[in-house]
């Protein structure tokens, strides 16, 4: 009995993050949840952030999914709700669903996808859509309810962290 209950021990710590992992990245503000760190290419999608400064300096606090960002500058911290890098979907149509995540940010329902969009103006929430994809990667979007279609310029999906740790 003892045995079995330290091989569930060594099992649970081998899969469990034991301490989060900090990163220092510069980051310029998109939108009001999200923010671009260019050495890293990658989004960082925050929620119900504050800060106020179009570009700073922060600690990015990941522990597996789910992490922090803290502004060096003001101190303020805001939680993040997704990384995302840039992928390439495979050319074609595809019938989704989306919801404005932000400015030119719409994340596909229940996947960890996003478009970034040109121009795009709806406050949609799960909302039917046409996605449209073309070779080079970049494609439209159709928002029929809304009688709306926007450029798709690029397309991410949820990252996970690789940089040097500070």
């Amino acid at each position: 009995m003892k045995v079995m209950g330290m091989v569930l021990l060594v099992v649970q710590l081998c899969v469990t993050p034991l301490f989060a992992m900090e990163y220092q990245v510069h980051v310029v503000r998109q939108g009001g949840n999200l923010y671009w760190a260019a050495a890293e290419k990658m989004y960082i999608q925050t929620e119900y952030c504050v800060e106020d400064s179009a570009t700073a300096d922060a600690v990015l606090r990941m522990e597996g999914d789910s992490g922090d960002i803290t502004f060096t500058g003001s101190g303020n911290k805001c939680t993040v709700k997704m990384l995302y890098g840039r992928t390439r979907l495979k050319a074609g149509k595809y019938a989704i669903r989306v919801s404005r995540e932000d400015d030119n940010w719409y994340g596909i329902v229940a996947k960890k996808i996003a478009l970034k969009t040109d121009g795009c103006l709806s406050l949609v929430e799960d909302m039917q859509a046409i996605l449209q994809i073309h070779d080079d990667g970049a494609g439209t979007l159709s928002l029929p309810e809304a009688d709306e279609e926007c450029t798709v310029s690029e397309v991410y999906s949820q990252a996970q962290l690789h940089l040097n740790k500070q």
